[in-house]
């Protein structure tokens, strides 16, 4: 005879509650992975978190650019040639730009 041919109606009885207990554990837990909501919930907060991420990695960009240009302008004022036709072509690009949008405004 095995162990469990040993055992009582009470083991026996415990047992299928234990089981049935683990089976309502399982099935809530599936049935919240699958629930639309909480889907939209993980979505949601995984958004976030990437975006959180990507902010300050722009940031960190924009700090970076903002030290070379500084950098550039401060070389330019020194009296640098390389520096003073790269601001001097940025300028002569920004003015560009900004004809154009005057035109097209009127």
């Amino acid at each position: 005879m095995s162990d469990q041919d040993k055992r009582t109606p009470e083991q026996i009885q415990a047992d299928l509650a234990r089981t049935r207990q683990e089976l309502a554990g399982s099935v809530d837990e599936l049935s919240s992975m699958l629930d639309p909501r909480e889907q939209i919930k993980e979505a949601r907060s995984s958004l976030k978190a990437a975006l959180g991420r990507t902010g300050e990695s722009a940031r960190h960009a924009a700090k970076g650019a903002e030290a070379k240009a500084q950098s550039l302008l401060d070389d330019a004022k020194g009296g640098d040639p390389r520096a003073i036709g790269i601001v001097g072509a940025g300028v002569a690009a920004l003015a560009a730009v900004l004809t154009v949008a005057a035109r097209r405004s009127r």
